[in-house]
């Protein structure tokens, strides 16, 4: 596997956290990005393996999420979120942003508890997909 970049004076994954833990940390992480990344660099830290495998080194990733298509996960003012779908292994939810501007976006997060170690009974996030909200009858 890549050698992948941790900061690990961030919150890490932890079999004690939820997946509803999980998300509200990341999402709180990244409604306080900084000019340092540090939002985005805790969300590195809750991607899985798989994910990170897909998405490539700190850097990589950095610059997917700042990507216009993701740009609203990042210093929004509030958010909502769907009921949480999980069958103990995978869990989904819909998150939506509301920017300064009143802008909403949806943002579809599915997350597994992984089975291997370090990260053993751990939830990650496998993957984050911009999404319209109402199509899963999600509204603000």
């Amino acid at each position: 596997m890549a050698n992948y970049q941790y900061t690990i004076d961030l919150p890490m994954p932890s079999p004690e956290l939820s997946p509803q833990d999980v998300i509200g940390l990341i999402m709180e992480s990244l409604r306080q990005n900084d000019k340092e990344d540090t939002g985005i660099e805790t969300t590195f830290n809750f991607a899985s393996p798989a994910n990170k495998l897909a998405a490539g080194p700190l850097v990589n990733y950095k610059h997917q999420v700042k990507n216009p298509l993701f740009q609203p996960i990042l210093n929004f003012t509030s958010y909502k979120t769907s009921d949480l779908v999980s069958d103990g292994e995978c869990a989904q939810q819909i998150i939506i942003t509301r920017s300064e501007e009143g802008w909403d976006s949806g943002f579809l997060f599915t997350l597994t508890k992984q089975d291997a170690e370090p990260y053993t009974d751990c939830w990650m996030i496998d993957s984050v997909r911009r999404v319209n909200p109402k199509m899963y009858g999600v509204t603000v």
